[in-house]
């Protein structure tokens, strides 16, 4: 097979660098663990009574047929222009062609992990319109060939389709220069590690110990016999046993959420150029995701308490993409101050594009209905713990019951809403903070939604879909939903500016 690395029309059939078996290789065996960890897990615990000859014969095995899978599979996969599309062949079982026409291109992005780094090549992410899944990507490309690549691409879309203004273009064939508007430390990092929302990290950490409980449980292993007879002799007491549990979960979703936070954002940059916003992060990932101005439909920022105290605010730009309410089409920039997200919102939509917007209330039907069967059933729930003579329980689900209900009162006290003749804003949280920005123009479609007890008492849920995504407006009075529903729709019929 011929080779074109060093051409510039990419004719003939290229092949990622040599780097890529590697990362194929380690991509391998990262499913291959995810898959049979558990009874690895029970290898370790109970290794002398299932053939440990026979598992690292089997370990030996899988590594080699991982490595040899990872070697054919990087002979087998090339990619070459040919007319009007990019072509990538691929598969080693399978034979797969794929054909990307040059005008459903959407965006070229780039990553570097540390071996990525360590030998000068990229991952090369393609997110392309009307995809079934989010991207393609090629493992890893020497980087003057991934430029090159992304260059000529650029140039065979604009042939493609001449009338695409310039500033609609998601790659740049020239080098953009960009302003620094956010620069992240250590120390920076750290803080925002420090105030991030640390239950999602427990309910992350609860998950994966139920998980490991879960598949000891099925490979007939009793947690309780293997361990609980020293825990309770060190420990003492039970109720000792759940306070230092207690403690520990706690200060390990603390680390969690710290490292994840510096290890995501490390020496983070965000940068604006003349057509978009980038963004430049990661530690052992190094990634560099743009977000061109056209291509950005809704804005949103928020806080918690915490944050709210030290005056900074997570920030998300999403993007439109093949696949609606895909995370990765979206850029989140933490720790940005007020300062940060004025001049976002400035830049975007102009300075005042806020002004005139009156914020109206949703009913409080929301909150007496929602909140109420949410009531019902905690207190349904508590009565029983306390007929079946469980105090405790029923103690801590009251407590909780507390907590939840008086949580939806104040998400629904925050719930508002405002319009003008070019924006929409609506706002939320609970003891935090949530704005979420967009423009009428860019609204794909309206639908009005109304459960039986809404219509019986003339409310409705509009529900408001874009590019990236939806945002909805609950509970307001039917006759509103109307009016609105009416108005959005004339603005964005008669409005000649494009949504991408």
């Amino acid at each position: 097979m011929k080779r074109s690395e060093h051409s510039n029309d990419f004719s003939t059939p290229t092949r990622q660098s040599m780097v890529a078996i590697l990362m194929i290789v380690l991509k391998t065996y990262r499913v291959l663990v995810r898959n049979v960890w558990p009874f690895l897990l029970l290898f370790l615990v109970k290794g002398e009574g299932l053939g440990k000859n026979h598992w690292i014969f089997f370990l030996i095995g899988a590594a080699l047929i991982g490595m040899v899978y990872s070697i054919i599979n990087y002979f087998r996969y090339y990619f070459y222009l040919d007319k009007e599309e990019l072509v990538i062949e691929s598969g080693v079982l399978k034979r797969t062609k794929m054909n990307v026409p040059f005008d459903r291109i959407q965006t070229i992005n780039f990553e570097q992990n540390i071996i990525h780094r360590l030998f000068n090549v990229v991952r090369l992410k393609i997110d392309t319109a009307g995809s079934s899944k989010a991207e393609f990507q090629f493992q890893a490309i020497d980087s003057e060939i991934a430029n090159r690549l992304r260059n000529v691409l650029l140039a065979k879309r604009k042939m493609a389709n001449p009338t695409i203004e310039e500033s609609k273009l998601d790659i740049e064939v020239k080098e953009t220069s960009y302003e620094t508007i956010m620069q992240l430390d250590l120390v920076d990092l750290i803080k925002a590690g420090a105030v991030e929302n640390h239950l999602r990290s427990g309910g992350i950490i609860l998950a994966f110990l139920y998980w490991i409980w879960h598949n000891l449980d099925e490979a007939q292993i009793n947690i309780e016999d293997e361990v609980g007879s020293t825990v309770t002799s060190t420990v003492g007491t039970g109720v000792y046993l759940i306070f230092v549990l207690a403690i520990l979960f706690v200060f390990v979703a603390f680390l969690v959420s710290m490292v994840k936070m510096i290890i995501t954002n490390y020496d983070l940059k965000f940068l604006r150029s003349k057509r978009g916003f980038k963004i430049n992060a990661g530690l052992f990932t190094k990634k560099d995701t743009s977000a061109l101005d056209h291509k950005i439909q809704v804005i949103s920022w928020g806080d918690n308490p915490l944050k709210k105290l030290i005056g900074i605010k997570d920030l998300r730009l999403k993007q439109a993409s093949s696949i609606e309410l895909n995370k990765k089409s979206s850029i989140r920039v933490p720790s940005c101050s007020e300062k940060h997200i004025n001049l976002v919102r400035d830049t975007l939509y102009g300075k005042g594009a806020t002004d005139g917007i009156e914020y109206n209330p949703i009913d409080k039907r929301y909150f007496y209905r929602n909140g109420g069967i949410l009531a019902l059933l905690l207190t349904l729930l508590t009565s029983l713990l306390v007929y079946f003579n469980l105090p405790m329980q029923a103690t801590i689900v009251g407590i909780v019951g507390v907590v939840l209900v008086f949580t939806f009162y104040l998400s629904y006290k925050k719930k508002r809403y405002g319009f003008n003749q070019e924006m929409i804003v609506i706002k939320g949280g609970a003891y935090g903070d949530k704005t979420e920005m967009l423009p009428i123009y860019k609204i794909q479609s309206l639908s009005k939604k109304q459960t039986p007890y809404q219509r019986r008492n003339e409310l409705a849920n509009l529900v408001i879909y874009t590019a990236s995504g939806k945002v909805a407006i609950p509970y307001i009075d039917d006759s509103v939903a109307e009016s609105i529903f009416d108005t959005f729709l004339y603005r964005i019929e008669s409005d000649n500016k494009k949504w991408m």
